[in-house]
């Protein structure tokens, strides 16, 4: 139906304006029936949209490339008996392969049952082509050299100044039509910094300290020196990355009660209507309450930066490690403890005895790392983490465990007995990683691209830097993961926003500001998407009468349909899917340490050991 014809209709439906004051049923039924006419017509728009990519109708290989001399595999929905690499845009061949070196029976991949998997690890000349295969398919165009992922790491890093809170994101910075005005007036007293969460604009403790854990993790082993990323701090003498994190830090200092412990969030509790909410117009912030899941979290985290931040700003790591000692003070007083406050309760762990243990582990290991203190190493030893799961934003155990490993302080018999039970899960991510159809290592549920970086960055990659020879096969399991959200899975698809030389991309994401915005291209550039969903939210549903925008959820979007037959991998829409499509802080940081780690590898020979700075007082030497 045309605008004109459903304009036509609506007036037909109105009647007489008398007639429906007179008669407020007539009126009820009148707004009703617009409701689903203009309902109708949004849907049939929708659906006339230009269809999107069918899943495994291509060669699945990453769309951003791969280092010369490491690991190069592509995954083909069809068996094949030879391919070949050919220069873009010119066709030249630049490679030719055989058959598959192995094959891998799925279940992920609907009415496709078996995946080959093709090698051109021996193509080591620089250049962009594309791969075609003898069963009539190709791949994206991708490149090949040490340089590849530097864009992806400077796109992901930049991503936190774009959800920086309580400040104005500024044409100076954005780089393109993503700005807003300050919202600094709605912080609660004496609260600054912090990045937006999600789709929303409240932040939490819960993933600004995964975040803020995998910045400082990247700058312990990578040591990258920028300090022209293009956000405000740049050229002031620090590294970029660790301005990025500060801003973080600022906001968990910012939140620390006189008390000692520090509160869970500051919480947007009501939103307008999607397409309405930009910060500078938002309700005035509520302060979440004090717990000891936060205070330990909190705690680790300030702990950890102290040790990062002593050659460039003593004054701030002192500031840090003081206020993590007086939330250890805090925690020392509240033995036993699990408490998490009932404000904005979307991450709450109130009374989750495991998760209290844990951050108490993370806490004490932070403080040995930066102290070195025998007292701290025994505070660890009373709360071991088990080491059994993956690191998130519900779990800091592995995250304790890491931190251990590095503190010059911690007993030789617990660090070797953590080291060996990290190398185990190690080779359980590697085992995952053979019998999946693109060698990913991942888990499919909300949040998937990142809990892949989360296992790989702390398992793989732990052990590829500990010996990148005798692990070399974890040093590729961990890139991975890399690969596979770059393009090598069943939709060939880049889950990452605006990188150069994508073809096929993340353009949309459920986000308040960015629905208001109303900006081309919608996304500004490094937001790395949830992936494919098991079991997406019921609630997760499409909305056409929406005002002033019309929303497309996982469920119900004539132009992206899913269901419980969508094969498991392509289980992810790109559109304001909050179930599958939401930013969260927590993912960004996982992603730019595993982005950070791909550029070192790719970068350097397998025998090269990553920069590591100078250990502090209370770190492990190198």
């Amino acid at each position: 139906m045309t605008r004109l014809r459903w304009a036509g209709a609506a007036a037909v439906l109105l009647g007489s304006a008398a007639l429906a004051a007179a008669f407020p049923g007539v009126r009820r039924a009148v707004r009703g029936a617009v409701r689903e006419v203009r309902a109708a017509t949004v849907l049939r728009e929708r659906a006339a949209l230009p269809p999107e990519e069918p899943p495994l109708v291509r060669l699945a290989a990453s769309q951003v490339g791969y280092g010369p001399r490491l690991r190069k595999r592509f995954t083909s929905p069809k068996p094949f008996a030879s391919f070949s690499v050919v220069d873009v845009p010119g066709g030249s061949v630049a490679f030719r392969g055989g058959a598959p070196v192995r094959s891998v029976p799925t279940d992920v991949l609907g009415a496709a049952r078996t995946a080959w998997i093709g090698d051109f690890t021996p193509l080591h000349r620089f250049g962009r082509y594309r791969i075609v295969a003898d069963n009539g398919l190709t791949s994206h165009p991708f490149a090949v050299g040490p340089d590849v992922f530097d864009a992806p790491v400077l796109a992901v890093e930049r991503a936190f100044y774009f959800q920086r809170a309580f400040t104005a994101v500024d044409a100076r910075y954005a780089r393109g039509p993503w700005t807003h005005a300050s919202d600094a007036d709605r912080a609660p007293p004496g609260e600054r910094g912090g990045w937006h969460d999600a789709g929303d604009l409240s932040i939490y403790n819960a993933s600004a300290t995964t975040a803020l854990s995998w910045l400082l993790q990247a700058w312990r082993d990578f040591a990258p020196a920028a300090d022209d990323t293009g956000i405000p701090e740049s050229g002031n003498g620090v590294p970029d990355l660790l301005d990025e994190a500060r801003w973080g830090l600022s906001w968990m200092l910012s939140v620390q009660e006189p008390s000692g412990g520090f509160r869970n969030t500051t919480c947007q509790e009501r939103y307008g209507p999607y397409g309405t909410n930009f910060p500078e117009g938002a309700a005035p912030y509520r302060s979440g309450e004090v717990g000891s899941v936060a205070t330990a979290r909190a705690v680790g985290t300030l702990a950890q930066a102290a040790a990062a931040f002593r050659p460039f700003d003593g004054a701030f790591a002192a500031g840090c490690l003081s206020a993590a000692r007086r939330g250890w003070a805090w925690l020392v007083a509240h033995p036993g403890e699990a408490s998490d406050g009932p404000t904005c309760p979307a991450l709450r762990q109130d009374g989750d005895v495991r998760a209290g243990r844990e951050a108490r582990a993370y806490a004490a290991a932070g403080l040995l790392l930066a102290t070195g203190e025998p007292r701290f190493r025994e505070a660890f030893d009373a709360d071991v983490p088990a080491v059994d799961a993956d690191p998130s934003y519900r779990r800091t155990g592995v995250l304790a465990a890491l931190l251990y490993l590095r503190a010059g302080g911690a007993d030789p018999v617990r660090r070797q007995d953590l080291r060996e039970r990290l190398l185990r899960q190690a080779d359980r991510a590697r085992a995952d990683g053979a019998a999946h159809p693109f060698e990913w290592a991942g888990r499919y549920f909300w949040g998937s691209i990142a809990a892949g970086f989360h296992r790989s960055n702390a398992f793989s990659a732990r052990a590829c830097l500990e010996d990148p020879v005798g692990r070399q096969a974890d040093c590729e399991q961990a890139l991975a993961s890399v690969h596979y959200a770059l393009g090598r899975n069943a939709l060939h698809f880049a889950y990452v926003s605006g990188l150069p030389g994508v073809t096929h991309g993340r353009a949309r994401a459920f986000h308040h500001w960015l629905a208001a915005l109303r900006a081309e291209p919608f996304l500004f550039p490094g937001l790395v998407a949830g992936g494919p969903s098991a079991s997406p939210e019921p609630a997760d549903a499409s909305n056409p009468y929406a005002r002033p925008v019309p929303m497309w959820g996982y469920w119900g979007d004539p132009a992206m349909p899913r269901d419980g037959s969508t094969p498991l991998d392509a289980r992810y829409t790109d559109n304001d899917s909050w179930s599958t499509n939401e930013l969260d802080v927590d993912w960004q940081g996982a992603a730019l340490y595993a982005l950070a780690f791909a550029r070192w590898w790719a970068g350097r020979a397998p025998v090269a050991r990553p920069a590591v700075l100078e250990s502090a007082p209370g770190e492990a030497p190198p």
